[in-house]
């Protein structure tokens, strides 16, 4: 599934739903193009949209200051002030004027700023089976069933609607799967060329099926124990896709119940592997509440430590 909107820009960001969404993949792929050129080293990812709320306090700050009396303020004046910042932000970045800016960040966070922020940059957001990220979640940071299942869940939402709030509107993105860049790539890398308005003629397609694994949770290469992101050789048993799949009966009963709407959004499988009885909804039902309740108290702990913290320096 390859999701064209607008298409044609200048910078290009990739935004992956989670960490461990195949971004450096992608990113490796891409860089495959003569057009495009990686952000200045050593940054590998910029996370500019993840903190893009501190841009728009910031300008909000700043019009405040602006004395009405100077004169009538266009309405969208502080829409191009923003647009602004995110040119001098691309600006820092690029290193190779004469190619295509190619970054990325492994989050969602923010997203409905990209097109304030980045008006004139194309995006590539990338999503990827639930369970296979929760998997690789949980492996490498050591993450609970729920904690992944429930973050998934939320970024799979800021894309859904970031999509019907943009659909219709001169924002220039693209939604693709990371299972079809494995199951496909030849037409997948197509579709992403001809929104990105890069020649499809000058792309090695033979040395991107040849790529190295770089950051899998599982194929670590010869004498490692450890997620890291040296190239390792792909080798025939290399299937990111599967590893779910042994998770237990209760494991993918659960992220089902949890993910079910959003797996079908992306069009992922989403059957439960066992019928749903009434004594299983309670337990889902019962498991639900549980983490609504951690949520609020980890909530208002939070809230508790600011106000302390705000309280202490207020103190003489």
């Amino acid at each position: 599934m390859v999701e064209l909107v607008g298409g044609g820009g200048a910078s290009i960001f990739i935004l992956g739903i989670a960490a461990r969404s195949g971004t450096n993949f992608l990113w490796d792929l891409l860089r495959l193009h003569p057009a495009c050129a990686p952000a200045r080293p050593p940054i590998t990812e910029d996370y500019f949209l993840y903190h893009a709320d501190l841009l728009a306090a910031y300008t909000t700050a700043v019009q405040r200051s602006w004395d009405p009396d100077w004169g009538d303020f266009p309405a969208d004046l502080g829409d191009e002030l923003q647009a602004s910042l995110g040119r001098s932000l691309t600006s820092f970045l690029q290193v190779d004027p004469t190619r295509r800016l190619l970054t990325k960040t492994p989050s969602v966070r923010n997203l409905d700023r990209f097109p304030l922020l980045f008006p004139g940059a194309d995006l590539v957001i990338l999503v990827r089976d639930g369970r296979s990220v929760a998997e690789s979640c949980m492996t490498t940071f050591g993450w609970d069933l729920e904690t992944a299942a429930r973050r998934w869940v939320r970024a799979a939402n800021q894309i859904r609607r970031f999509d019907i709030a943009n659909r219709d509107r001169d924002v220039r993105y693209l939604i693709v799967r990371y299972e079809d860049l494995l199951d496909d790539l030849a037409e997948t890398m197509s579709g992403m060329f001809r929104f990105l308005g890069l020649d499809a003629a000058a792309y090695d397609v033979q040395a991107a099926e040849g790529l190295p694994v770089r950051g899998s949770s599982v194929h670590l290469g010869p004498g490692r124990s450890r997620v890291h992101w040296e190239p390792v050789p792909r080798t025939p048993d290399f299937d990111p896709k599967e590893r779910w799949r042994g998770w237990s009966v209760a494991w993918q009963d659960r992220f089902i119940w949890i993910a079910d709407q959003q797996l079908r959004h992306f069009g992922y499988d989403s059957h439960p592997p066992i019928p749903h009885t009434r004594g299983r909804a309670a337990t889902h039902r019962l498991l639900d509440w549980r983490w609504r309740t951690s949520e609020r108290i980890q909530a208002a702990r939070a809230r508790f430590a600011r106000h302390d913290t705000r309280v202490s320096r207020a103190r003489p």
